[in-house]
């Protein structure tokens, strides 16, 4: 009976002895969760101080890096928590290419396409929410996948591919697990938890601090590669490809389960104007140097057919993988033809848009990113082929790709903003060798205007970004810039799209400028995000002029209750009113001067000028002294 009894706390003993390690851990992880460490990080989050809104996270990439000196972040992208009937939600997924770098914001391809569609659909509300991060890949597509189908997308949007190398978790990254994609899978998983956080974050810290050469990385180009090079053909390249086509797979697969419309673009880069960022290598005749020079001879020739092989050649064989080889858009095709995506050839669509069909500086930046022309060719390609598959609806009123383009919510601020970003870009490896980097220009640029001084403001993180589009507008209406002030709305109302305030500015803006049918969609919109009284008034007003009086009179009604003590709104409304009687006692007395007064008055009060100006002219003529004529003719002139 002793025995059995010290069997039975032996074997206790054991059970306890080999739980504990689980217990401690357990304690610590419950520990580190009560005490706010680290997070679930999910990739999208309430909206602070709109929680009708959601965006996506911006601290979204802490779910895949430990830390370090580059964490991307996403766009600011406010979208409804509920979607209405009017929704129509595209999901625009991808890397620092399909988040519009180095411009951003009204630069991104997913802006300039939901502004094309917002003018082709003004009855509903579309929203391209772009998820984008600078330095991921097709891992973090992937592990994205659950958090946008619980955002019940109509279509995704994808432009994937260059990062499948470098990336994180690439197969040449300096942070990842090689080819070992059950390790990477089961990484992302084991990050939830908070130890898992805690002990990749002391990692972290440590090798940075343990730099071997003692010199920390320029660039996110940089940091991410390693410098590691990878031979065309060799194991580490076939090794990307294999990871690229499994997780593509597996991304498209999951959509096309759900029922979701996916669009993947070809990808694309700067073959003409950027040499191999190998750097040259004379003693090896099929280098990618020495294809790069082929091509540059052939091209001098005038043989830009040949001198187009030869410049494609060169940029497969760069074993610097920043940009991805033509097997890519080979799996692309191949995956989405399996599970139903549709491929948007942008690779073509750029080619077809460049000198002798060869891309290059026209179109691109540097060694990938497009410029404005180059994201809005991607945007075209990507809305022609929703548009040849009628998405959303009928396609009555398609608006024009000049049209389109010559509205882009870019400003000039913006566009300097992506100048200083690229010249910082190439002012380090692997544009330049190690050891010759230069300094690049906004560092030590000396601001001698606006423009200039807030993007140097901007890239130096001293300006905000909106805080920057607000100075650039009120100077621009100081100036009566209308074009630039009219961007900065623009870029503005793309930004937020919880407030009315930059659509009810561009309403305004399009008032002064006569575009009135313009001006009432820019109100309509406005009211579509929240009611106010000076959006009431405006459609309110619009109408009236328009000769639409009963459609009118609710919003001037609304803006008076919205606006109480307001004696314009108050006097507004009731002119409008009132009018209909007015317009029959004019006619009943067309020579009767109190009657062309006060009609002409109550014109004035709903702001038909043109009407009023009309019936002044008459009382003029009838009443030549009038005492109120004249100082309402004067005020119409004012």
């Amino acid at each position: 009976m002793v025995r059995r009894t010290d069997n039975r706390a032996r074997r206790l003993v054991v059970a306890v002895a080999l739980a504990m390690p689980w217990i401690l851990l357990g304690v610590l992880e419950i520990v580190l969760r009560v005490a706010g460490y680290g997070g679930s990080y999910p990739v999208f989050v309430v909206a602070p101080g709109h929680t009708d809104y959601l965006l996506p996270n911006p601290e979204m990439a802490r779910r895949y890096l430990a830390g370090g000196p580059f964490v991307p972040t996403p766009a600011i992208e406010f979208f409804r928590a509920q979607r209405t009937p009017r929704t129509y939600r595209i999901v625009f997924q991808g890397e620092s290419s399909a988040q519009g770098f180095p411009y951003g914001h009204g630069g991104m391809p997913s802006r300039m396409l939901e502004q094309r569609l917002q003018a082709t659909y003004p009855d509903r509300d579309i929203e391209v929410v772009n998820t984008a991060l600078t330095g991921i890949n097709s891992y973090t597509l992937l592990d994205q996948v659950p958090d946008i189908l619980a955002q019940r997308p109509d279509a995704v949007l994808i432009y994937t591919g260059h990062n499948e190398y470098y990336g994180v978790f690439g197969v040449g990254s300096s942070r990842g697990f090689g080819a070992h994609r059950a390790l990477v899978r089961g990484y992302l998983f084991a990050r939830r938890s908070r130890i898992v956080q805690l002990l990749t974050n002391v990692v972290g810290r440590i090798a940075r601090g343990s730099s071997s050469d003692g010199r920390a990385p320029r660039t996110v180009m940089e940091l991410m590669s390693g410098g590691q090079r990878i031979p065309l053909g060799s194991p580490r390249y076939r090794e990307g490809l294999a990871q690229f086509r499994a997780n593509l797979a597996e991304l498209l697969s999951r959509y096309h389960e759900r029922g979701v419309p996916v669009l993947i673009g070809t990808l694309v880069s700067d073959e003409r104007d950027q040499p191999p960022l190998a750097g040259p290598d004379a003693a090896d005749t099929d280098s990618a140097a020495a294809y790069y020079a082929l091509g540059q001879r052939l091209d001098a020739a005038g043989d830009t057919s040949r001198a187009r092989a030869a410049y494609r050649e060169a940029k497969e064989r760069d074993p610097l993988r920043f940009r991805a080889p033509e097997a890519m858009n080979q799996i692309i095709r191949e995956e989405a033809a399996r599970h139903g995506a549709i491929v948007v050839e942008t690779q073509r669509a750029i080619e077809q848009a460049s000198p002798g069909g060869i891309p290059g500086h026209t179109l691109i930046l540097e060694h990938l990113h497009p410029n404005l022309d180059g994201y809005f060719v991607i945007a075209s390609a990507f809305y022609d082929a929703m548009r040849s598959r009628h998405m959303i609806g009928d396609w009555t009123a398609p608006v024009a790709a000049n049209d389109a383009r010559h509205s882009l919510a870019v400003t000039p601020v913006d566009s300097l903003v992506a100048v200083m970003r690229t010249d910082r870009l190439v002012s380090g490896w692997p544009f330049r060798p190690r050891g010759a980097e230069r300094t690049a220009m906004v560092d030590t640029l000396r601001p001698r205007d606006l423009v200039t001084a807030l993007a140097q403001g901007i890239v130096l993180g001293q300006v905000t970004w909106p805080d920057a589009m607000e100075r650039l507008r009120g100077a621009a209406d100081t100036a009566r810039n209308d074009d630039v002030a009219t961007r900065a709305a623009l870029a503005l109302a793309g930004e937020y799209r919880y407030s009315p305030e930059p659509l009810l500015e561009l309403a305004e803006l399009s008032r002064r400028l006569g575009r009135d049918d313009e001006a009432l969609g820019y109100a309509q919109r406005a009211l579509a995000r929240r009611e106010t009284a000076a959006g009431e008034q405006i459609v309110g007003q619009l109408l009236l002029k328009r000769g639409q009086r009963d459609e009118a009179l609710p919003h001037l009604r609304q803006a008076a209750v919205l606006a109480p003590g307001d004696r314009r709104a108050e006097g507004r409304y009731v002119a409008a009113t009132e009018l209909p009687e007015l317009e029959q006692r004019r006619d009943r007395s067309p020579r009767d001067p109190t009657a062309l007064y006060e009609l002409a008055l109550a014109y004035m009060l709903t702001d038909q000028e043109e009407k009023a100006r009309a019936v002044l002219t008459a009382l003029q003529r009838v009443a030549p002294d009038h005492p109120g004529a004249s100082q309402l003719m004067q005020h119409l002139h004012q």
